[in-house]
């Protein structure tokens, strides 16, 4: 088999229509010509020269292993066939209701639905991910990453380093039962590879063929017998920013494909090539983006290329700047992959760190989240029924009015008998949205069961800031940074009729009491009424959580009215 095969439009799925059908495959000689003619000499003696990747060198293989990550997974087995059936519920079932009822927040719930989706997916993969915590490392591109992983973890090969600016795969690290490197591609196809490969697939495959796999491979997790820190997993991140693809950040998949899995980890280790001098600005705007709730860690990595009395500066510097930005971060520390050395006072910080967040989490959010995500959709129903109740019970008092002429009434009839329509259409659309979240809630059930994993309605404190997880809509990211909680309306609402939209009122906390976290709408319309989030409620979410870590005197809320008698709050927990 030839080695000028079409690799670029076998892998990426385009053609250059400005050219004829043979111009991929002139380009692809093009491109690697210099190559085919040193390889070609080495071919006739039938050895592959030692250190050179058998991928890179032979087409047919590297051809074998595409042909591998791009196949479909198998979908006869009881894990394929229930992730099929909350496919289908996720995009038929509830794409139907919500292209066809009234509800307003269809598109954003939809979105968040195929996030669950998605990670629903990657726990069926790799279940053993979903025990520990998180703890990422990002950076730019070239700051030292993957080589920082493989000194803290005291592993030198454990992942491939480079310095060609190319897309890699988000890549998990973690203890196994035995070494193993597996893929996982969109179509939830898992294939295990070898070492060779890993290194082929993440760097010089893009080199050598012109051939990306970001856009096929969902992640890669590497497996060891042997593990610094069984009770973690780690997060090798892609650079947000390519060498090549710095200001056209729009169109930088590097960068959205780092966001997104930033942003769902537990903990994050940014690093700083130490040549920066500083943070800098580039990354403080990531990092504001991410609107992280737990504290990251900053290491200026390639520690030993100055002085530690410049690294120092640098440190001091780092500080400084990131405390101007309002970056909430842990420490400012220096490391040296190359000497395996941390520069700090203790010299300690990172291993302190990792033991101790090194537990098992107190099982899986899926369900909780499934929940979290269905209840502001239901929720909309309750609100909008009551807007029309309001305007039902004023259009009463107007009927019955001596004043009203016969044929104001009859309009006021009609307008009466259309709002009795569209209450009892809501009534039916709720039942329907009900009857999804219950299947969804039942399918992920049977899924965690079938896959050994434990569910948890109660997250902690730290899977709850991990819930932080963007959604793209239309290209925009939208984070879901915010918690909700119900709360009890006290006294009568009537006066809010005047006000068309009750879904999104502005609201404050005005007092922490004994009995819970009091809010007051800030309208302009005069209210009589109390909303208490109750210690109970606070506590069913948050645990043991500090009621005060969460809510403060003179906060702004989000205040939902579902009815007369409930509220839903919503919590900007980036803000607290």
């Amino acid at each position: 088999m030839s080695n000028d095969l079409d690799f670029d439009s076998l892998m990426n799925g385009h053609l250059d229509k400005s050219n004829d059908g043979n111009s991929g495959v002139s380009n692809s000689v093009s491109r690697n010509t210099n190559e085919q003619s040193a390889q070609t000499q080495i071919s006739s003696k039938n050895i592959k020269p030692e250190g050179v990747n058998q991928y890179l060198y032979e087409s047919e293989k590297g051809l074998s292993l595409c042909a591998q990550l791009i196949a479909n997974g198998d979908s006869n087995t009881p894990v394929a066939r229930l992730l099929a059936e909350i496919k289908h519920t996720i995009e038929h079932d509830f794409l139907q209701l919500a292209k066809q009822d009234d509800n307003t927040t269809g598109a954003y719930t939809y979105a968040q639905l195929l996030l669950l989706e998605k990670q629903l997916n990657e726990i069926a993969a790799f279940p053993h991910l979903e025990k520990y915590y998180t703890v990422a490392v990002g950076g730019s591109f070239s700051a030292g990453k993957s080589r920082f992983l493989n000194s803290v973890l005291g592993c030198p090969s454990l992942l491939p380093t480079d310095t060609t600016p190319t897309t890699s795969i988000p890549t998990y690290l973690s203890l196994g039962e035995q070494n193993a490197i597996s893929a996982l591609n969109f179509y939830r196809k898992k294939t295990a590879i070898d070492e060779e490969a890993l290194k082929a697939i993440c760097h010089a495959f893009n080199e050598r063929f012109g051939v990306t796999f970001s856009h096929l491979l969902q992640l890669i997790s590497v497996e060891r017998e042997d593990f610094k820190y069984p009770n973690l997993v780690f997060l090798d991140t892609p650079g947000y920013s390519k060498a090549d693809d710095i200001i056209n950040t729009q169109n930088n998949t590097d960068e959205n494909i780092a966001r997104e899995h930033l942003r769902s980890a537990d903990y994050l280790i940014w690093l700083v090539d130490q040549q920066n001098g500083t943070v800098p600005q580039q990354d403080i705007e990531f990092l504001k983006s991410l609107e992280l709730t737990q504290p990251v860690l900053v290491v200026i990595s390639k520690a030993d290329k100055k002085p530690e009395s410049q690294i120092q500066q640098i440190i001091n510097t780092a500080k400084q700047d990131l405390q101007r930005a309002e970056i909430n971060f842990l420490d400012v520390i220096g490391y040296s992959a190359q000497l395996n050395k941390e520069f700090s006072s203790s010299q300690t910080v990172i291993t302190d760190l990792l033991q101790t967040v090194s537990k098992g989490k107190n099982g899986s959010i899926v369900l909780w989240r499934a929940a979290q995500i269905f209840k502001s959709y239901i929720n909309f129903y309750e609100s909008t029924r009551q807007i029309h109740s309001l305007t039902s019970g004023t259009i009463k008092e107007l009927i019955f009015a001596e004043t009203i002429s016969d044929k104001n009434k009859q309009h006021l009839d009609d307008i009466s008998n259309k709002t009795k329509a569209q209450l009892n259409a809501l009534a039916t659309q709720k039942q329907v949205a009900l009857k999804i979240q219950q299947q969804l809630q039942e399918q992920i059930t049977q899924l965690c069961e079938l896959l050994n994993v434990k569910t948890t309605m109660q997250p902690s404190s730290v899977a709850l800031s991990s819930t932080n997880t963007a959604c793209s809509i239309g290209g925009d990211y939208t984070p879901q940074q915010s918690l909700v909680f119900e709360a009890l309306v006290q006294g009568s609402i009537k006066q809010l009729s005047a006000i068309a939209d009750i879904t999104a009122l502005q609201g404050r906390v005005i007092k922490l009491s004994a009995v819970g976290a009091h809010i007051k709408i800030d309208e302009k319309v005069p209210t009589d009424f109390d909303i208490i989030i109750t210690k109970q409620k606070i506590k069913a979410q948050l645990g043991n959580a500090l009621i005060s870590d969460y809510f403060s005197e003179g906060q702004h809320v989000k205040v939902h009215l579902v009815n007369d008698k409930k509220a839903s709050i919503t919590v900007n927990i980036a803000s607290t």
